[in-house]
Parts: C-alpha cells; structure tokens; sequence
C-alpha cells in the first residue's frame, strides 16, 4: 500500500488548470504572508477602480433604457469604496441612480467579489494559524470561494426566485396609472 505521493497539482479540478492555463502558473504558486496580502490589496485595487470607472460612465455604458446619467464623483467613490470592502453603504436609491449595467457588472460582480475575497482571506488566517509557512494563493484561494461556493449558491436562489415567479426584465421603467389617476413611474 506504499505509493508515492501524488504530484503537485494533480488533483486540482479542471477549471482549476484551465484557469492556471490563461493566467499563467502564478495562480497556483504558493505564497508567503507579504505576497498573499499584496495580492489582495492589488485585487481590491483593481476592484475598486473598476466599479468606480462604470458607475461614472453608465451614462455611456449599455444596458441604460432609462438614459441615466453617471453618479457624482464623490457618491461613485462612495459606493465603489462600500461595495469593494463588502459594507455595502449606499446613499442613493440604486433603481432611480443606477443602470442595468451598473447594478449588474459594478454592484452585484463586488458582491461576489468581495465575498470571495473575505472567503480567501479567513482561509489564510486559518493555514497561517495552523503553522504553514505560506498561505496558498490568493487568486486560486478567491478562485475556488467565487466557483466553489457563491455561484453554486447563487444559481440555486436563481432557481428557486423563477420558480417563483420573480420578474426579471431589461427594459426600462414601466409607467402605470394609479386609481387617482397619476401616472406613477415604476
């Protein structure tokens, strides 16, 4: 019953090795607690700018039917600083203020995101309390959160929400007459 051990790498799953694959095998090499807390402050860098960058171009973004227009500088650092360090803060309504786009490719992607990024990091305190020298990888670590755990989670509720009957729907805002008979944008 004496075998060797398997290879580095030889039981990573599929998409794990595709992923390695087009980023390149720094996603998969270990790395000590400077390298891992250098990553993820990279990576929420990254995150950060991004969000900011859509929610202060929508207006010129797809995914706009209502034509709104870009939020104010200081609300677009706001939010984007909130939904990137996963306190969610918003000081605006995000259905009267937001595209489609924005909502989609800005909040909801920092909600996973950001989710991961905790996943990873609590992961990484747990290996460096148990004594390992490094503490994995932050992007194969943030990777497998996001693959593993939240788009699993997610496509289940998205199940359950059609089943449902949730309404879902591109288009823009729908006006209806109330009984008093204004006209009410919903």
């Amino acid at each position: 019953w004496a075998m060797d051990p398997p290879a580095p790498g030889r039981y990573r799953l599929w998409y794990e090795r595709c992923s390695a694959r087009i980023v390149g095998h720094g996603f998969a090499a270990p790395q000590n607690w400077m390298q891992y807390v250098v990553s993820m402050l990279v990576f929420n860098l990254a995150i950060f700018a991004l969000t900011y960058l859509v929610l202060m171009l929508q207006g010129h973004l797809p995914l706009n039917p209502d034509a709104k227009e870009g939020l104010e500088a200081s609300l677009a650092f706001n939010t984007a600083a909130s939904f990137t360090s996963n306190t969610n803060l918003q000081h605006y309504s995000g259905e009267q203020s937001l595209s489609y786009f924005a909502q989609l490719f800005a909040i909801m992607w920092c909600q996973f995101v950001s989710a991961a990024t905790g996943i990873a990091a609590v992961t990484a305190l747990c290996r460096g309390l148990s004594g390992r020298r490094t503490l994995g990888n932050f992007y194969q670590d943030c990777w497998r959160a996001t693959s593993l755990v939240l788009l699993p989670l997610s496509l289940v509720m998205a199940i359950v929400l059609i089943l449902a009957g949730t309404p879902m729907t591109l288009e823009g805002a729908a006006e209806a007459f109330t009984l008093e008979g204004a006209v009410q944008t919903i």
